[in-house]
């Protein structure tokens, strides 16, 4: 039997790109929250100010910009190199089977038995 598992594609892509672009820092995200906080703040005093539509929309379109980057970092900052794990083990959770899985060459197995009584065998079954 042969364990599968899709966890280790995803690992190497991980890697790569982290290899390819470092992990920010935490000053780097604490700049990013500072930013979203000022931008809301410029936002919030544009609608006491009673400013003109256009003002508080392109201010508003400013606070998105900062959180989708901000949010951007932030899950680029979770980002771990190697499988995951959980308690020192593998976690299957995010594996395509979910659980740890295993394929089988069981036909083949089994017909290997016949081979040496019988010579020329054949198998039909899934094959890959």
């Amino acid at each position: 039997m042969f364990q599968v598992t899709t966890l280790i594609g995803d690992a190497e892509k991980v890697e790569k790109e982290l290899m390819k672009n470092p992990p920010l820092s935490e000053a780097d995200i604490e700049a990013a929250k500072a930013l979203v906080k000022e931008k809301g703040e410029a936002v919030a005093q544009l609608k006491s100010a009673k400013a003109g539509k256009a003002e508080i929309t392109a201010s508003v379109a400013e606070l998105n910009k900062a959180k989708e980057n901000l949010s951007r970092l932030e899950e680029r900052s979770k980002l771990k190199p190697g499988i995951p794990q959980k308690d020192g083990k593998i976690h299957y959770s995010q594996d395509i089977f979910a659980r740890q899985a295993f394929f089988t060459v069981s036909s083949q197995l089994q017909v290997e038995t016949y081979a040496c009584a019988i010579c020329s065998v054949y198998t039909f079954g899934l094959a890959f």
